[in-house]
């Protein structure tokens, strides 16, 4: 699981008159933040007419999570929370204390889910029952498959078949040896359970981030002949007639943004959320190869494309980091880490 360095605490200043702070996937920022720039100016420029209040909002521009709105399930006062925070995956607000503080907790108001969501979505519960997320897009993760190497073997299309035997040291991941993908890891550990990651242990022949698995794809470096690659980075792998994008017959794995509503000024929490829920912004993610929930988004996928997603039972019978420590031990158990430079050795 992806390790997050803890910053120091900067002021509360820094936050607490932010009415919305959003956090999002690195390759949608640029996107999301002149969304949320010019929503914002519109909304604004609206509020002298209709007696509303402006809102002002920041979607943090820095290295991928490391700015000084960071540690913000810190904030020990709920006054000085923003309205609105969206963020994505499984980070920091389901590694710090906010799932385990009941205080912390109350904070939050519960919205209804939209519905019906996006047909993408569909046989997902969506609705956080512990009324703290909201579920609004995701980053997928698909296949990219190198017939030049599969030699003879099926073609993988599904994400359950990452495990199979015939694909043995010949599947690409991320983030690194040493820090396994969690998404990857839960969703097969909820369908297989531990035998499954034992299988997958086996079959892993590569681990990097996203732009390197690209080059490989390509090239000729690791041998592998199946990629579990997010949907955005497989659109930046050069076209070739050897390569195939697979959108997964079982699902592409949904790595979730959500967003948490303080509870305080419900016509500027309404202002955000309209904002993070609306069919504008959806299409923005839909033209950037992301997935909204918004019902009048097209998205630009093959016929009967859906989402899977281990759910929130899952998410909350086990704390995360418990639950992901644990899947990894397994894995390297199966296959232990013998470098850094994509060598196991198996004793």
């Amino acid at each position: 699981m992806k390790k997050y360095t803890v910053f120091e605490m900067i002021p509360d200043s820094k936050r607490e008159d932010l009415d919305f702070l959003g956090y999002v996937h690195c390759p949608i920022k640029d996107r999301f933040s002149k969304a949320w720039q010019d929503y914002e100016e519109q909304y604004n420029k609206s509020c002298g007419n209709e007696n509303k209040a402006p809102i002002r909002g920041v979607v943090p521009m820095g290295g991928c999570g490391v700015d000084v709105y960071y540690n913000i399930s810190t904030v020990e006062s709920k006054e000085k929370f923003p309205l609105a925070v969206s963020d994505s995956g499984y980070g920091e607000f389901f590694q710090g204390d906010l799932l385990k503080n009941p205080e912390k907790r109350t904070w939050f108001a519960g919205r209804p889910q939209a519905a019906p969501a996006n047909s993408l979505f569909r046989d997902l519960t969506l609705q956080d029952p512990r009324s703290l997320f909201h579920i609004f897009g995701a980053l997928p993760y698909a296949l990219l498959v190198n017939h030049q190497r599969l030699k003879g073997r099926p073609v993988p299309r599904c994400i359950r078949d990452l495990t199979k035997s015939e694909y043995a040291g010949s599947v690409g991941t991320g983030f690194k040896w040493e820090d396994i993908s969690e998404l990857l890891l839960m969703e097969i550990h909820k369908e297989q359970g531990e035998a499954g990651i034992r299988a997958l242990a086996r079959n892993i022949g590569f681990v990097g981030r996203a732009p390197e698995m690209a080059a490989n794809a390509v090239g000729n470096r690791d041998g592998c002949c199946v990629y579990f690659i997010s949907w955005f980075f497989a659109h930046a792998v050069p076209k070739r007639d050897y390569l195939e994008l697979i959108w997964p017959e079982d699902g592409a794995v949904l790595n979730p943004m959500y967003a948490l509503f303080r509870k305080g000024d419900d016509e500027k929490q309404n202002a955000c959320a309209d904002f993070l829920f609306g069919k504008d912004l959806g299409r923005t993610m839909a033209e950037g190869w992301f997935a909204h929930v918004n019902p009048e988004v097209h998205h630009d996928l093959p016929e009967g494309a859906k989402l899977r997603w281990v759910g929130w039972d899952y998410l909350y019978e086990k704390d995360i980091a418990q639950r992901v420590n644990e899947l990894e031990t397994v894995f390297y158990d199966e296959r232990p880490i013998f470098n850094c430079n994509s060598l196991f050795k198996k004793v």
